[in-house]
């Protein structure tokens, strides 16, 4: 299985913890935007992994809604026909805090909120039962 992971650029680390947790479970993580390096074409690299991707996992935590390319993702991944009961929110800590945090649409989708890295092997679990 192969999952586009996608993230806020502020929430790189916690990707990063997250992408091995999923790796190390023997799923195949995309995260292009780690990948791109100056001169590449940026759009290009972002639509050949979602292109390869069976699943889309978005990584949300508070404030990551302001990311330009997380919400572009998203609006991918919700008007993807690919995608449709393909797509997964991961909530990490109070990110239901205000009300612009969390689309609502997100949370008719599945989604997992946990309150810390320790709790992605839940994710994992999760993320294997949607595949199925």
């Amino acid at each position: 299985m192969k999952v586009f992971l996608t993230n806020a650029a502020k929430d790189e680390l916690l990707a990063a913890q997250l992408a091995s947790r999923l790796t190390d479970a023997g799923i195949d993580v995309l995260t292009p935007y780690g990948d791109i390096v100056p001169g590449d074409n940026w759009a290009e690299k972002v639509a050949q992994a979602l292109d390869d991707s069976d699943l889309m996992l978005i990584l949300l935590t508070p404030g990551a809604m302001q990311s330009d390319s997380l919400r572009n993702d998203l609006e991918y991944g919700l008007s993807s026909k690919k995608f449709r009961g393909r797509l997964m929110t991961v909530i990490v800590g109070a990110a239901v805090s205000s009300p612009g945090d969390v689309p609502w649409i997100l949370l008719q989708q599945p989604h997992k909120q946990i309150g810390s890295p320790a709790d992605f092997p839940d994710v994992v679990d999760e993320l294997m039962a949607l595949a199925q």
